[in-house]
């Protein structure tokens, strides 16, 4: 006969996995608006029955296997995905990358919005125009002259301000990203804190068995950091989490240690550096501080040093600098400046110092003889020496007061106007363009343009796919009230029949008990 009270001991194993069941479903349902909370579930298993005859029904007539010993749970789990959430923080990283290049383009293009029609391309065609209008006059025309002085001094203006909003875009950004670093190491002192908590509830809880509740709260904080770079984890045998930023190690759970990212001082490197307190590099291929590092240090075809190609915050000062000096420099040239550095239209507000569009300003010598543009250099043939003044070419037109074929022509001043449509101007050391004036401001405010268009094309992918994914990772780790609605009518008739269970092995003990052996009974 096989043990009298195996049969309640199935049933008794019943009733509690599903009461357990039932208590799950009903934690599910209370977190279904809890931020973070991934659905759980009851592991289940039929019991295991050994070959050992010792556990069998056995008899010199009977050899039945006690097999039907019932359910039993490995643990309650909690119900992710790791792909799904593998490749979400994937592409959120990607999401926040573009969104930083994206909004600091946009701010650039704030700035350099105008630069083909109210901005940069306006104030030289002022500059242009004031050039044609001295030249209709006569040489020596000061007020002419000083129009031009004038057009040129708000071109320099317009320049010096460009240079100077962009700085302060610059600026804003190597604070957001002092912060986000600050941001970052403070996440990660609090996960290493939390870690300690997960280790000292394993140590209390069975095989199978996590602190669920604080796993998702590390997982909330392994999804932010993703949003900072790309991420990858793993836990240790205690329960604790390792995880790893930019491919390097950045919370140690089994050694209770991290590792904390340090941003070098911005004004004394002129780079954005960020590496970790071990000494390892960054070296992201996503996420919100590879936006920052690469608009930052992003230098396109001038880039150097730590810079990058990237056509980011310098290589738009770049370029505005390769503008100012490479005007300078032509105008100047034509001007005559290398014969005679008093023949300088633009210079530098710094002595000595390299023309940039923060430092260009209209020369000394010009702004004391505005007209020293219509006066050419000539070979005085008495004394063999060179003098400068106004182009006496004479032609039919007679001066009024004297009827003397004395009409100045503004030679110099033409050719001067000559340089706009110079179509072999090499702007940039690396001649990054070759063409006139005008065509550079197009192209570098069509290279912003598509530059925009660029990231704004990956922002949108990454958006979509975000999206997709975060619908996936609802579908598998979100609670839905229906489903765990009907799990509940499911555990709540499992738990009836089990209770009836119980009540007909009770009848059967006590037919056994009480009624063997009694006729008519």
């Amino acid at each position: 006969m096989r043990p009298t009270f195996l049969g309640f001991e199935t049933q008794k194993r019943t009733l509690q996995i599903a009461q357990k069941n039932l208590d799950i479903t009903g934690n599910n349902i209370s977190n279904i608006n809890t931020p973070g909370y991934t659905r759980q579930r009851v592991d289940m298993y039929s019991m295991y029955v050994s070959g050992n005859r010792s556990i069998r029904w056995s008899s010199k007539t009977n050899n039945l296997s006690m097999q039907g010993q019932g359910v039993n749970a490995y643990g309650v789990a909690q119900i992710r995905d790791i792909f799904i959430d593998k490749r979400y923080r994937e592409n959120v990283a990607v999401e926040a990358e573009t969104n930083t290049k994206v909004q600091i383009l946009s701010e650039i293009e704030d700035v350099l919005d105008d630069f083909e029609t109210d901005g940069l391309q306006y104030f030289t065609t002022q500059f242009f125009n004031a050039l044609q209008d001295y030249s209709a006059e006569k040489p020596d025309s000061t007020e002419v002259a000083n129009i031009v002085v004038n057009t040129a001094k708000n071109l320099c203006r317009a320049l010096n301000l460009y240079d100077e909003q962009l700085k302060e875009i610059e600026y804003t950004y190597v604070n957001e990203l002092k912060d986000s670093v600050g941001y970052i190491n403070d996440m990660v002192a609090d996960m290493a804190e939390l870690n300690d908590k997960i280790a000292r509830e394993k140590i209390h809880l069975g095989v199978g068995y996590d602190p669920n509740e604080l796993c998702d709260e590390m997982n909330l904080y392994i999804d932010d950091l993703s949003t900072f770079g790309n991420v990858e984890f793993n836990r240790n045998d205690d329960g604790t989490y390792n995880v790893m930023l930019g491919g390097v190690t950045i919370l140690d759970g089994a050694n209770g240690k991290t590792n904390r990212l340090i941003m070098k001082d911005y004004d004394n490197y002129g780079l954005a550096i960020v590496q970790y307190e071990s000494g390892h590099p960054t070296n992201f291929i996503s996420g919100s501080l590879k936006g920052y590092i690469d608009m930052l240090n992003g230098n396109g075809v001038y880039a150097s040093g730590g810079q990058n190609s990237i056509n980011g915050i310098a290589y738009y000062k770049s370029a505005l600098n390769e503008f100012a000096r490479t005007i300078a420099t032509t105008f100047n040239t034509a001007n005559g400046a290398e014969e005679d550095p008093s023949r300088k239209m633009f210079d530098s507000t710094i002595d000595a110092a390299l023309i940039t569009a923060g430092n260009i300003h209209i020369s000394d010598s010009w702004l004391q003889d505005p007209t020293m543009i219509g006066k050419v250099r000539t070979l005085d043939p008495v004394t063999g020496l060179y003098k400068y003044g106004y182009d006496e070419n004479k032609d039919d037109i007679r001066d009024d007061e004297t009827s003397g074929l004395v009409n100045l022509q503004n030679t110099n001043v033409k050719y001067l106007i000559s340089q706009f449509d110079n179509q072999k101007i090499k702007w940039g050391n690396c001649h990054d363009f070759e063409g006139s004036v005008y065509e550079y401001i197009s192209f570098i405010s069509n290279r912003l343009g598509q530059d925009i268009s660029y990231e704004l094309s990956r922002q949108e992918t990454a958006m979509v796919t975000v999206n997709g994914l975060l619908d996936a990772r609802d579908d598998v780790s979100g609670v839905q009230m229906d489903e765990e609605g009907i799990n509940m009518l499911n555990y709540q008739k499992w738990y009836n029949a089990s209770s009836r269970m119980v009540t007909a092995l009770d009848d059967l003990l006590d037919k056994l008990i009480n009624g063997t052996g009694r006729v008519g009974l």
